[in-house]
């Protein structure tokens, strides 16, 4: 066999396989254009609008209050930390959580959240839709020669993301997710200040009465050594003169002590203190009762109700009613009262206000599965199938 008859054997095989191919052209055509009909009818069947929303988190949650120089000066990082993280999350995917946010709302009958209820119900749950945000990846971290474990990685906010054939109720459910989630937490960090507040008040109760008795005991003490001590010094008045010149000295065999006026006047200083801090107990034990029978109602709020929100927003009537009948011209009931008042407003921003959507949630246009990416997948599915048709018909009409 010379050079030119392999050539010619190389050829051949392809001329044929072109030739197949234009004998089938018609089939090809066919079954091309039926794929890209069924693609692009699956298209609109089966592809669903896809909306987004970045959910921020206002502040730092829980809410840190700072009672010293040293926690002022060092801020917490905004955020929510990944442990604390965890625990929402955990309460905020399970479906038993999300049927009492339906309920408390009236939303169990909305046809928009049918599928919405059957993924909470589902393996995989809404993790696919709620994805937490870092100010900074691992990558960032190496970049910026940071430690991504310092503490200060926390939970920033949340990528929220929905399908839906519908693109209104598509938005409409990324704007519920970011709703029931800051809800959710909001419950739970209600949940459990409020439950624990009664008797952590309560200690304080007791611990402040135990320092009232005591300083009682020492005031006693103080009064009775200055009655002892004014005796003494009635006793011997040449004394009086000479205590600027006495000085004090002790060693193992002799003590010299302190003349007796000196004395006097530090156990009057001492009880003046023990007096102080008598009134200063008491009357911080007058504001913990205040905040106990405060606490005691918004427990009863908790206990009524299973939303978030809901709980914020009854704190004000809740403070309202346990001060309706107090003297609100007394400084000590007064000062309780503004405090409560703040946390309260403060909770609201923080919480309801500043945590909020800052993109989103959108209104999709488009669906998911783009048209161009439909047609080009189709097109190539059509002329591998349309192929096998001919080759496959031609084989059979061979044998």
């Amino acid at each position: 066999m010379t050079k030119g008859d392999e050539i010619d054997d190389d050829i051949l095989p392809v001329a044929d396989l072109l030739k197949t191919v234009w004998q089938g052209r018609l089939t090809l055509l066919v079954i091309t254009l039926l794929t890209v009909i069924i693609g692009l009818t699956g298209r609109m069947l089966f592809s669903e609008y896809r909306s987004e929303g970045f959910f921020q988190f206002g502040g730092t949650i829980p809410m840190v209050k700072k009672t010293s120089d040293k926690e002022k000066e060092k801020e917490p990082s905004p955020g929510i930390k990944l442990a604390d993280y965890k625990r929402y999350a955990a309460a905020f995917k399970s479906n038993e959580r999300f049927t009492d946010f339906m309920l408390e709302y009236k939303l169990e009958q909305n046809p928009s959240t049918s599928a919405l209820r059957r993924s909470f119900s589902s393996r995989e749950g809404i993790s696919k839709w709620i994805e937490p945000v870092f100010p900074f990846t691992k990558l960032d971290a190496k970049e910026l020669l940071e430690d991504s474990k310092d503490g200060n990685n926390n939970v920033i906010g949340l990528r929220i993301n929905y399908d839906d054939k519908n693109p209104k109720v598509a938005q409409n459910i990324v704007g519920l997710l970011g709703r029931y989630t800051m809800d959710t937490i909001v419950y739970i960090i209600y949940s459990d200040i409020l439950r624990f507040k009664h008797i952590e008040i309560t200690a304080k109760i007791t611990t402040l009465d135990n320092e009232i008795i005591q300083n009682n005991e020492r005031l006693a003490h103080f009064r009775r050594s200055g009655d002892d001590l004014k005796k003494i010094v009635a006793r011997y008045p040449d004394a009086a003169s000479q205590a600027s010149r006495q000085i004090v000295s002790v060693s193992d065999e002799t003590a010299r002590y302190l003349p007796p006026v000196t004395q006097l006047m530090t156990t009057e200083v001492q009880a003046s203190e023990a007096t102080e801090k008598i009134h200063k107990a008491r009357r911080e034990q007058q504001q913990n009762i205040l905040l106990r029978e405060y606490y005691d109602k918004a427990k009863i709020l908790v206990d009524n109700t299973k939303s978030g929100e809901a709980i914020l927003r009854g704190l004000e009537p809740v403070k309202v009613e346990v001060f309706k009948n107090k003297n609100m011209e007394d400084d000590t009931v007064k000062e309780v009262f503004n405090q409560i008042t703040i946390d309260n407003q403060t909770a609201i921003s923080q919480y309801l206000e500043k945590s909020r959507f800052i993109a989103g949630p959108s209104r999709p246009e488009n669906l998911s599965l783009r048209l161009s990416v439909t047609i080009l997948f189709s097109l190539f599915i059509g002329l591998i199938l349309s192929l096998f048709v001919i080759f496959g018909r031609k084989s059979l009409n061979n044998k």
